[in-house]
């Protein structure tokens, strides 16, 4: 397990707590604290103390969220690596079920529930906002990711690609891009973590920074789609066509190339898009829909 901290104190024991909970028998708990300033450090020294399946990395500098994960994810020994956020709950049978479930792929994941900050359920699952993807074709995770980190195990050898892991906003997005380039992803049709829902999430904060309008939202998806073009693939063409598709979508007032390519490719491309018509997203060019709505755009 590969846990990044950071201001975590909230909910970090309840998550911890649940780590050591687990039934699979061979753990290895890697844990990095990016430099927390309360009281995260002082609850990570007490239970590392208290048990020797913990590796408590020592505090350097701050890193930022991706480079976190990264830096735990290389003190990693096993074989098998499932990333940790602070602030979840993992059910007792999640390691085993995922490693279970694995098989010859590079990476398996499962399905979550949403919480809320009183561990209450939100009455929602993950897989009930996108359509869960299993196989190994990297086209499929373009246009929406499915494959979250804290529902994620995958193999060690995903690291040892000459790739640079914080190429994109988040370091899932990267790992499971990777996973279908280079094997298989699996899908577990089980909810085993519970996924909180709250303003200081890293997710969120991330989102904070992203998002200050939409332009910077549609950012995260460029910066993305500059990853995957980054990445050594077999769908290298095809990714510069959808990229050079989707920049003139979010340059024009009416261009069409965006949704020709979803009318034609989206079975592929928006496999997981919880939209039944997604290729209508791109009707209208987003300078267009900007004009037109311009307090939500």
């Amino acid at each position: 397990m590969a846990l990044a901290t950071f201001n975590g104190e909230k909910f970090l024991v309840q998550q911890m707590d649940s780590l050591l909970s687990q039934d699979y028998p061979n753990l290895e708990i890697v844990i990095s604290d990016d430099c927390s300033s309360d009281r995260t450090w002082e609850i990570l020294q007490h239970y590392a103390v208290n048990d020797d399946r913990i590796k408590l990395l020592p505090r350097e500098k701050n890193l930022g969220y991706v480079h976190n994960f990264i830096r735990v994810f290389m003190a990693c020994k096993g074989e098998f690596i499932s990333p940790c956020d602070q602030d979840d709950i993992w059910y007792q049978n999640k390691t085993s079920r995922l490693y279970e479930s694995i098989g010859d792929a590079t990476l398996t994941y499962c399905n979550n529930r949403f919480i809320n900050e009183h561990n209450k359920s939100l009455g929602k699952r993950f897989s009930d906002t996108v359509s869960m993807i299993s196989g190994s074709d990297s086209r499929n995770l373009l246009f929406c990711a499915t494959v979250l980190g804290h529902t994620m195990l995958f193999r060690r050898d995903l690291l040892n690609f000459n790739v640079r892991l914080d190429i994109a906003p988040y370091i899932d997005w990267i790992l499971s891009f990777l996973a279908a380039e280079n094997g298989s992803i699996i899908y577990l049709d089980e909810v085993l973590v519970d996924w909180r829902q709250h303003g200081d999430s890293a997710t969120a904060h991330i989102r904070k920074k992203l998002k200050g309008s939409k332009e910077k939202a549609l950012k995260a998806d460029q910066e993305h789609l500059k990853a995957c073009l980054l990445i050594p693939s077999k769908h290298h063409d095809f990714i510069l066509v959808a990229f050079l598709a989707w920049n003139k979508w979010v340059n024009s007032y009416i261009n069409f190339s965006m949704f020709r390519l979803v009318i034609r490719y989206g079975s592929i491309t928006h496999r997981a898009h919880a939209a039944r018509f997604p290729a209508l997203k791109y009707l209208l060019g987003y300078k267009l829909k900007k004009l037109l709505r311009p307090n939500h755009y």
